[in-house]
């Protein structure tokens, strides 16, 4: 995604065209993040506790909840698209949107794939499906550009790259699943599945809000709404690696809270010596990086790229995936409305005196206060302690250095 974004940024394509691409995702993530997410995570924690039998039942069942839940999807957005789309983009009609709703149809159960492997200790296949995943959709998209074609080809293209994951997925599951219609099985996930839907929607609703406000704000303007995604962007690679150890750590927690707890602290402190130097690396030289990674038009997000930066101190603290684990999903949904709350009021007091950076700033006071309320409840509910699970020595090093970064590149900028 972020090579992606580049290539499209060095290509004929203008700010708006750009701008086009960037909606159509925004709509598919606000369409689909929620459920996904939630659904995922909730069969990551209840498929290590059955036995082989119940896990191949669980797994056919996941595919045909997914491919359910995306044609009703489908269905919903095609009957009321004029409606969808008002709501969504501020404007009745987006360009290929109807092409991209095949594309979302096929994509989203493709999701299943990579944490049915992940469950199955298939890391090698895992490997191989990112590799696969990364190389369709970046010649998928980017390629017609290239070439000269109309922009509806990359869509068309991204389209097929979701149609062949997806009989990866097909394959998978007629290897690993078992056809066999259990419905208690399929309420006890759903059960513990929706107060992580409703946590998802809650989580997910600052990015949603986020995009949603800037066209708000600035009456739907294509290039703004460009200006503020291409900046509206953590550290490259931040959250598919937090996100897939959080994922990871999940099954642990559930087998042997102990061990798992170890784990989280030593692996995340792998992560501390990656991810904050990079972030302190690019918050000291993103106004240099960016004209040139990008080009000239994209200037103006370097100061939201760099508030966003700073939110990677709350990532690197791991208490939802513990609690997750240990199916304490009640108090993480509670934690997720307050949130969403102070995200709301800041974002919308802060946006009409400092604009893109107002919303930016919301959003780095949410999820702060988030994972530090996370970090509480995990202690005062259940006894685990934020140093059980983290390095705090390394933790307020590296935060005050990236701190210091920001401080600096303000004055300086």
């Amino acid at each position: 995604m972020i090579l992606t974004a580049i290539l499209l940024a060095k290509s004929r394509l203008s700010l708006e065209d750009i701008g086009a691409y960037e909606m159509l995702l925004y709509i598919a993530y606000t369409l689909g993040f929620w459920w996904v997410s939630g659904l995922v995570q909730a069969l990551l924690s209840v498929y290590p506790r059955l036995d082989r039998a119940a896990q191949r039942k669980l797994v056919a069942q996941s595919w045909l909840l997914f491919v359910g839940i995306s044609g009703g999807l489908l269905l919903f957005v095609r009957l009321f698209e004029p409606q969808v789309l008002q709501l969504l983009s501020g404007q009745p009609h987006v360009q290929y949107f109807r092409l991209f709703t095949v594309f979302m149809v096929l994509h989203f159960p493709a999701y299943l794939l990579e944490n049915l492997l992940l469950l199955q200790d298939r890391l090698r296949e895992i490997i191989w499906y990112g590799i696969f995943t990364f190389g369709a959709q970046l010649v998928a998209v980017l390629l017609p550009v290239y070439m000269g074609y109309d922009f509806y080809w990359s869509i068309a293209g991204l389209t097929l790259s979701a149609a062949l994951r997806h009989i990866w997925l097909l394959w998978h599951i007629c290897r690993e699943g078992h056809f066999e219609w259990d419905g208690q099985m399929l309420l006890n996930w759903l059960r513990i599945a929706a107060p992580l839907i409703l946590y998802a929607v809650l989580g997910g609703f600052n990015t949603v809000f986020d995009n949603w406000l800037v066209n708000w704000h600035y009456a739907g303007d294509e290039a703004q709404f460009a200006i503020f995604r291409y900046g509206a962007q953590e550290l490259p690679l931040t959250l598919a690696l937090i996100n897939a150890f959080g994922a990871a750590m999940i099954p642990q927690v559930a087998k042997n809270l102990p061990i798992a707890l170890t784990l989280v602290k030593a692996q995340s402190l792998r992560l501390f010596h990656l991810l904050f130097p990079l972030s302190i690396l690019l918050m000291l030289s993103g106004r240099q990086l960016f004209p040139l990674v990008f080009n000239e038009s994209f200037l103006p997000s370097v100061k939201i790229f760099n508030i966003y930066l700073l939110i990677l101190i709350s990532r690197m603290l791991f208490a939802r995936p513990i609690l997750t684990g240990l199916q304490a999903n009640m108090g993480v949904l509670v934690i997720s409305i307050i949130e969403l709350i102070i995200n709301t009021l800041v974002s919308l007091f802060l946006v009409r005196h400092y604009g893109m950076l107002g919303i930016a700033i919301g959003t780095l006071v949410a999820y702060t206060m988030e994972k530090a309320m996370l970090c509480a409840y995990l202690y005062i509910r259940l006894g685990v302690a934020v140093q059980t699970y983290t390095d705090l020595r390394w933790f307020a090093f590296y935060s005050i250095a990236l701190i210091g970064a920001y401080v600096i590149t303000t004055i300086l900028f």
